[in-house]
């Protein structure tokens, strides 16, 4: 059995489906491996405009396989290796030029919430939860937090790891975790709806966007500024913000080239 389902939706948008319900879809090293490859695929595919990672069963992710961790901690050299091949692949969807977009259904905890921190974008089920429960068996998430911290507010994110309990969908749209809750009948159906707006924005406007925005985050205000002033100038030299603003202009809609 394939560990993650992939498909080429319409408008460009890929779809990539964790597929173990069973085990409620952990992030074993196989599939860490297989989606780093499927990310490492998606980089150099000009036809892919926005990622969708979703799920199978009643659970996003469970986060990291606590079988294979407790196998691993027999060599450090192993153990290291599973956390640092998990945090390339989360920072893989960083560097991605599409946008990302997580589709919850489920319960996503520790790496799995993780997994959702890390995407652009974020949407849930209502009667999905967010956990980060490594306290509760005495391995604090210490790289679950760093996604997670920069999405949401320290006092926020030390309750989740401190209390190791489970938030709700809303509470986690409340604390800007994600984006918006929807009714899990309708939750599929509204994500591909907001994949098929972004894909039609200019496809070159957004890889200079997304690249800028994350790359602003770690300056200072005023490198910050100077930085993307310099991104602007170099993105009104681009074919699709010239005929950005002559469609603004003329009052039509805009052809992009690229």
């Amino acid at each position: 059995m394939s560990l993650i389902n992939t498909k080429l939706e319409k408008d460009n948008i890929y779809i990539i489906e964790l597929n173990n319900p069973k085990k409620r879809n952990p992030l074993s090293l196989e599939l860490i491996k297989s989606l780093q490859n499927e990310f490492d695929d998606i980089k150099k595919n000009k036809q892919i405009k926005v990622v969708i990672i979703q799920s199978t069963g009643p659970s996003f992710s469970a986060g990291h396989d606590l079988t294979e961790v407790r196998k691993s901690a027999k060599s450090k050299i192993k153990l290291l290796n599973l956390f640092k091949t998990c945090s390339k692949m989360m920072l893989s969807i960083r560097y991605l030029p599409q946008p990302v977009i997580a589709c919850v259904d489920g319960i996503a905890a520790a790496a799995g919430c993780q997994l959702v921190a890390s995407c652009d974008l974020a949407f849930a089920s209502k009667n999905s939860y967010f956990q980060t429960p490594g306290v509760n068996i005495g391995l604090f998430c210490s790289t679950p937090m760093v996604a997670i911290s920069r999405k949401i507010s320290s006092k926020d994110m030390m309750y989740m790891l401190l209390s190791g309990e489970k938030i709700s969908a809303l509470e986690a749209e409340k604390i800007k975790l994600i984006n918006k809750v929807f009714l899990k009948k309708a939750l599929k159906k509204e994500v591909i709806n907001i994949a098929s707006k972004i894909t039609k924005k200019s496809n070159q406007s957004i890889k200079i966007g997304k690249l800028a925005f994350y790359n602003q985050l770690d300056m200072s205000i005023e490198k910050a500024y100077e930085y993307t002033s310099q991104v602007m100038t170099k993105n009104m030299g681009f074919n699709d913000a010239k005929e950005g603003i002559e469609a603004f202009i003329e009052k039509r809609s805009p052809n992009w080239k690229n």
